[in-house]
């Protein structure tokens, strides 16, 4: 066995995992699968197929949406358990470890807060990504948002689980220093399955007065989409 000086598979073990097993007719599935449908809608609109590595893969579940006609699905993980589950449903977790420009797209879907070394993660990605091909942020928590601002807090996180968090501005200087060409912000809330804006701005309020209850809000969670120039080596 691998040495585990974070304590990694004591903090993703399958009962950290177990919120994503939720039965189907709960409104937490519910919700989760059709965030997953629109990010995979709006991702589309940037790259449609070929290899795509998702770091910080889980159970495999967002990978479920790419169609294995189209896309070749490589993922990494931590957790002994979750990569498991992953490779169960033909996520390939024998990421090659050196092979440069080999991936069309690399996602981090609600990851880089909870890696240790996440600049050289990144780096890592960009070097992996084959010229023309994408790195896509999604779920990102957001600190350029104004609950982080005010608060200097975060209501979708847990700190324990978390290293880094970043902005717009903050991952924007980081990939553009990278070599990549960032093409789009988004800050996904209206439409989401996640937004009741009168109970969110009620639950806002409610922080100012230092009352917390958890709340999704305009601005607290950010979308990316960089692409790696044609001509960069």
């Amino acid at each position: 066995m691998m040495a585990d000086p974070l304590g990694l598979q004591r903090l993703y073990g399958e009962d950290y995992f177990k919120q994503y097993k939720a039965a189907e007719d709960t409104p937490q599935y519910r919700q989760r699968v059709e965030m997953y449908r629109q990010e995979y809608a709006r991702l589309s609109r940037h790259v449609s197929g070929g290899r795509v590595l998702d770091v910080g893969c889980g159970l495999g579940d967002f990978l479920q949406l790419f169609d294995p006609s189209r896309w070749e699905r490589y993922g990494i993980e931590v957790s002994d358990h979750a990569r498991g589950v992953a490779a169960s449903r033909g996520v390939r977790c024998d990421v090659p470890p050196e092979p440069e420009e080999f991936f069309d797209l690399v996602v981090f879907r609600g990851t880089i807060q909870h890696l240790d070394e996440p600049v050289r993660a990144v780096k890592d990605a960009v070097r992996r990504l084959k010229p023309g091909g994408h790195i896509v942020f999604l779920a990102t928590p957001n600190i350029g948002g104004i609950c982080y601002r005010l608060f200097q807090e975060h209501p979708a996180l847990s700190p324990r689980y978390n290293y880094m968090l970043v902005s717009d501005r903050i991952l924007r200087q980081i990939l553009e220093n990278l070599g990549m060409e960032v093409v789009k912000f988004e800050f996904p809330y209206l439409g989401s399955p996640y937004a009741r804006p009168g109970r969110d701005l009620w639950r806002f309020l409610l922080r100012c007065l230092g009352i917390r209850r958890p709340f999704a809000f305009w601005g607290n969670m950010l979308e990316c989409y960089a692409r790696k120039p044609t001509g960069m080596r």
